[in-house]
């Protein structure tokens, strides 16, 4: 069964995978947006967890997010970050109505 301390963990580090997308594959670093939305989300985070986000703010936050930081990103790595905004969205729910309920 998840618990509410497995979610944690699972979009902090998410929100790592996201931040650690801005750097290129082949070990040259350079910040392509992508790395901004990290602590975009973070944030988000921060306030579901201390309840200053509704549900109806946390969806809008969230699917604005992720269109623009898909836009952000360079194709080579816009799959690799898409399957991580998938899971950063999912978990991000959850963690909201774990919290709320």
């Amino acid at each position: 069964m998840i618990t509410y301390n497995n979610l944690q963990l699972w979009v902090d580090m998410l929100c790592d995978a996201l931040e650690n997308k801005g750097t290129s594959t082949s070990g040259f670093e350079y910040n392509n947006g992508v790395t901004d939305f990290a602590n975009k989300y973070r944030e988000l985070l921060t306030g579901i967890r201390e309840k200053r986000i509704g549900h109806a703010c946390m969806i809008m936050h969230l699917n604005n997010y992720n269109i623009e930081c898909l836009l952000a990103t360079k194709d080579n790595q816009r799959p690799r970050i898409f399957k991580i905004l998938q899971a950063l969205d999912s978990y991000t729910k959850k963690e909201y109505n774990k919290i709320n309920n």
